[in-house]
Formats: structure tokens, sequence, C-alpha cells
């Protein structure tokens, strides 16, 4: 099922389940979900934050751990010019801009 997750906040944080944290040796709790999570989020599109299904809430916000992972490979990319929250804001808006689309296709 697809979502149009636009207006989605993201989390302030990692939550305790997310499966982009690391322990204190930098390993992932199941490097073989979170790579396979890491591949979609750069090739398809951003992660659900999973948490509140566990509680029985509604899921409302994306993965913290998931858009930090996008923050980085999109900054190494140069897709934005820096990895934060504020580039990627950024850049979106440019994207969505008539002029900047005009202004590169052209």
């Amino acid at each position: 099922m697809v979502q149009n997750v636009q207006n989605y906040l993201v989390m302030p944080a990692k939550c305790v389940t997310c499966p982009f944290r690391t322990d204190e040796h930098g390993r992932h709790p199941n490097p073989q979900l979170t790579s396979k999570l890491m591949q979609q989020v750069i090739c398809e599109a951003s992660q659900i934050c999973h948490h509140p299904r566990q509680a029985g809430k509604p899921e409302t916000h994306l993965c913290r751990g998931a858009r930090d992972y996008q923050l980085t490979i999109f900054h190494r990319l140069g897709v934005i010019p820096a990895p934060t929250d504020a580039a990627w804001q950024e850049t979106i808006k440019k994207f969505n801009s008539t002029n900047f689309i005009k202004q590169d296709i052209l």
C-alpha cells in the first residue's frame, strides 16, 4: 500500500526499537533488515516509523534513523548541501519550484 507521507513529520530521535540504531560496537540489531531498509529509503521511499504501531497507535511520523541515513547518503552524492533536515527541506522546495525545473531541464 502506498501512502502519501509528504506532510509527515520526522521523529525527533531514534526509537528504542529503531532498526537503524547501533550498539556500542557500531552494529545494527538486525543487519539484514537494516540493509534492506537502507536500500529502500534510498531507492524507493521514506520509512514510516513503526514504533507507534507496536503500541497500537497510528503511524504519523517518519523514522529518524532512516532519515539520518538518507541525509548522509544524499549529502555524499551532492543532492543536498549538508546532512541536515533544513538542507533536505530547502532542496525539496527547490525541486518543487517551477523556476528550478525550467532552469535545469531547458
